[in-house]
């Protein structure tokens, strides 16, 4: 299918589609199958380019989909000979190089990929290691710009149940050579699987980390039949084919670089382009971006919405954007209007947003390719997926289904949802009564089958299209010694979405300041960007009925400390402005900013001005002026 034909536009669409059931349609169900059904298209097209600095000038490092074949089937087979014929896992420590795509794509034949956030701590990756009984590890030699290594050394004397370290030529690195990750699966056969397995689909392929970059271990089980349900419902809402060319520079330990930006790309025969081995976070990779599509011809842009805001004051250089088709996709975070209609506006492309989570293997809902965009909405529903909200009680548990149009926690279920986390203990409250899946996020579905999703219940702080667990946070500031409770929450960001900051209460008697304690979470938090940007000090921090911390009112506290901060400059032009920001379970966050002129007049311009200020936040307002 190429991206002009169109099966899903509508939620009308998706429901004729689902006529026919999902088990009489004739698809492939694990990921050598889905895998094999893309290289298949054209064995000589090319799979993957790999840039190591971004530079549009320098020779790419190229494979056609029948040499990414063969050098997955070499690992698979090296694998399964470490694990010595049995269903082992592998974890893995690498940064965006093209090995990494070998061992995604090849570990799950073999047994079991853990793939791991290379910038967190030794302490957490052993941890997550650990809970997943891995016993190989692969991961980046002594490379100059990445620090893996060193880590690495350190993980292993916190997991001795890994019996195998296999080093990853870096770009300008070095590896030992009795296990170095090229020559060992070189010695491999190519050609075909050098073992024989009973693949089901309902086995697990992919033990995924869902706290995102900081927090305890907790590994969703994503499934052959998950992922590959995801490539083909991708196929099915967004139309993606030969011919397609897409830049590569979301993390490979995240679900939605795992599963949309490589296993939907290459079960469809699109050809992916690794900008670095830093991905989006390279500098070059953003100051080039426009030359790179021109080189490389490429059809579709995905990024988070962090970068499409800077690359819409990115000037174009005169480079030749005619290969962009005119429509994006971007990730699970928040998308502000403003960023959407601005790019649009710019560059001709719509930007779409969708909903997911790692849980439920990435996407539940898409914003479909050729519908007309419905900015603020998070698209409609993939076919075969179900989705309602629930109405719980304060403990969050399971009241009733909501009605039509009805705020509340949104619930998922479908061929995509993870059969449960790792540890069985976590599971307990994964699933509301009939095998629904408790999100934890909060939002409404409109009459026309579109998710709106408006806060999360769930205690995670998204900062850049990473998920910050808060309550690591708290824990780390609550071992400084005057720290006696803590309580970590995002606040708005133009530019990263979110920003981690945190409120604390001293202990009687005890002094501190806002700065130590900040430089003290800074020093011990494992990593930089879970560290909190701001620290207020109250007198006592809200609580619940049962005794317990009440985040909500810290949350608009943030939110009205930016969005005052934000509307100063308005106070020189002879406005004031205050702002009320509440949290409803119908609405979610709103901001309420009121604004007055001395005279008691209206001014227009001071009005526009606040807009603009405002637009720039994926964040529900309202402006009015005082009487």
């Amino acid at each position: 299918m190429s991206a002009t034909q169109s099966l899903i536009r509508t939620i009308a669409d998706v429901e004729a589609f689902e006529r026919i059931p999902l088990e009489e349609r004739p698809l492939a169900w694990t990921l050598p199958e889905v895998l094999d059904a893309g290289a298949a298209l054209d064995p000589c097209g090319t799979a993957l380019h790999y840039l190591r600095e971004a530079n549009p000038d320098e020779t790419a490092l190229s494979l056609t989909y029948a040499e990414l074949m063969g050098k997955v089937r070499q690992t698979a087979n090296l694998l399964r000979r470490l694990f010595q014929g049995h269903e082992g896992v592998a974890g893995v420590l690498l940064p965006l190089v093209p090995e990494n795509y070998f061992l995604l794509c090849g570990a799950p034949m073999a047994g079991i990929l853990c793939p791991v956030n290379w910038a967190m701590k030794a302490s957490q990756i052993a941890g997550i290691l650990t809970a997943a009984g891995a016993e190989v590890l692969v991961t980046l030699g002594p490379c100059p710009g990445f620090d893996i290594w060193e880590t690495a050394r350190d993980v292993l004397e916190l997991t001795p149940g890994i019996r195998h370290v296999i080093q990853v030529r870096g770009p300008g690195g070095t590896a030992a050579a009795d296990r170095e990750f090229g020559a060992m699966i070189a010695a491999e056969r190519a050609d075909a699987l050098s073992f024989e397995r009973e693949l089901r689909p309902e086995n697990t392929a992919i033990y995924c980390a869902t706290g995102g970059t900081t927090g305890l271990p907790k590994l969703a089980r994503l499934s052959h039949r998950g992922i590959a349900y995801k490539c083909h419902a991708y196929h099915w809402v967004l139309g993606h084919g030969p011919g397609e060319v897409w830049l590569a520079g979301t993390p490979l330990f995240h679900s939605g670089g795992i599963v949309n930006r490589t296993f939907s790309a290459l079960s469809h025969g699109v050809t992916v382009v690794i900008t670095s081995a830093h991905g989006y976070r390279a500098p070059a990779t953003r100051t080039n971006h426009w030359k790179l599509i021109e080189k490389y011809r490429v059809t579709e842009i995905s990024a988070p919405p962090t970068l499409l805001a800077a690359l819409i004051d990115l000037p174009a250089g005169g480079a030749d954007l005619s290969s962009l088709q005119k429509f994006a996709n971007t990730g699970s975070m928040g998308l502000p209007v403003a960023t959407a209609r601005a790019f649009e506006e710019k560059f001709g492309v719509s930007i779409r947003a969708n909903y997911g989570l790692t849980e439920n293997t990435a996407s539940a809902c898409l914003s479909p390719r050729w519908g007309p965009p419905r900015y603020g909405a998070s698209g409609i529903r993939l076919p075969y997926t179900k989705l309602k909200t629930v109405i719980v009680d304060r403990a969050g548990a399971y009241l009733r289904d909501g009605a039509p149009g009805e705020p509340g926690v949104i619930a998922v279920k479908g061929p995509g949802v993870t059969a449960g986390y790792v540890d069985e203990s976590q599971n307990r409250a994964l699933f509301f009564p009939g095998g629904w899946l408790n999100t934890g996020d909060l939002g409404r579905i409109d009459e026309d089958g579109y998710i709106w999703v408006t806060g999360r219940i769930k205690d995670l702080i998204i900062r850049g299209g990473n998920n910050i667990d808060a309550s690591l946070i708290d824990e780390t500031l609550m071992q400084h010694p005057a720290v006696e409770i803590a309580a970590a929450v995002g606040r708005p960001d133009s530019y990263a979405g979110e920003l981690p900051v945190a409120y604390v209460q001293l202990r009687a008697g005890a002094s501190a300041g806002a700065e130590e304690i900040r430089e003290f979470a800074r020093k011990h938090i494992p990593e930089r960007g879970a560290a909190p940007v701001a620290v207020h000090i109250l007198e006592r921090l809200p609580l619940t009925d049962v005794g317990k911390i009440s985040k909500p009112p810290l949350r608009c506290d943030a939110a009205q400390r930016e969005f005052e901060a934000a509307l100063a400059p308005l106070c020189g032009a002879g406005v004031s402005a205050s702002v009320e920001v509440a949290d409803t379970p119908a609405a979610g966050m709103r901001a309420r900013i009121q604004l007055a002129c001395a005279d008691g007049a209206r001014d227009a311009q001071a009005e526009d001005r606040a807009r603009t200020i405002m637009s720039a936040y994926a964040f529900a307002y309202e402006i009015d002026w005082k009487a």
